[in-house]
């Protein structure tokens, strides 16, 4: 935070937040796009904590926030590494903060899970179909890794974009969790630059372009270069997917 002024009001935003490389189950994003270097494209992420830390905390009007959620595990994974010695208000607790995280999840426009043992193109699927509402979703399918849907549809969410954000230096993938975000960011930034220019009509989120070849995101002052490939544009089906039969007895879907 900087001062332009004797008296020592700060005249830009914190970077109070959440630490760099801190998993953050809810956080309110600002997204700010500049000219980077390369003709690459700088999204500048800053995470804030959902509820401002102290009265004393004003939220600036020049920030572009949304709602980011990382999806609470499911409670069947988490019940059974529940202390045996935790009271009942001790699981009640840690129940009602589950419940709250989904109710943030619910409304996030960018809502971020793990792949886990599935596929990530079907556990974005899935994610989908959970929160049918929420603007853009991230598989991270490793710790340097992330499949993006950015949907450029109002109702339901069904068409869009699906990439791979990949960071270029697997030793320094920078914030993953952020990656959604930050294409998120992107989208925004089209829209308001391609509105700015086109004064005889509305320019409309179905118009967005297909996601640029490569992003640096920055966060804490710091750049991460992330490639992006796959680039489809897709419609998703309401029909539910039903499952193909292992062609292995002993494949992964048995285990």
């Amino acid at each position: 935070m900087r001062s332009d002024n004797d008296g020592g009001i700060p005249t830009q935003h914190p970077l109070v937040a959440i630490y760099p490389g801190a998993r953050a189950p809810v956080a309110t994003v600002d997204t700010h796009a500049l000219p980077g270097p390369d003709d690459v494209l700088q999204v500048h992420v800053t995470r804030y904590p959902l509820e401002p830390p102290g009265v004393m905390w004003q939220e600036p009007e020049t920030l572009q926030l949304h709602m980011m959620a990382i999806v609470p595990r499911p409670w069947s994974e988490i019940e059974p590494l529940i202390p045996t010695h935790w009271s009942d208000g001790d699981r009640r607790e840690l129940l009602q903060d589950r419940s709250e995280r989904e109710r943030h999840a619910e409304s996030a426009s960018v809502v971020v899970s793990e792949a886990g043992d599935s596929p990530p193109l079907l556990a974005l699927d899935r994610l989908r179909e959970r929160y049918p509402f929420a603007r853009c979703i991230g598989i991270a399918a490793d710790m340097h890794t992330m499949l993006v849907w950015l949907t450029t549809a109002h109702a339901a969410g069904q068409t869009g974009y699906l990439a791979t954000m990949t960071a270029a230096n697997p030793k320094e993938p920078g914030p993953v969790s952020l990656y959604a975000s930050a294409l998120y960011g992107w989208a925004r930034w089209w829209h308001g630059q391609a509105a700015a220019l086109i004064d005889e009509r509305t320019v409309t989120i179905a118009e967005l372009p297909p996601p640029p070849l490569a992003l640096d995101i920055v966060e804490a002052w710091r750049p991460y270069r992330v490639n992006i490939t796959g680039h489809d544009r897709m419609t998703f089906s309401d029909a539910p997917t039903l499952p193909r039969p292992p062609a292995d007895p002993d494949g992964p879907e048995f285990r």
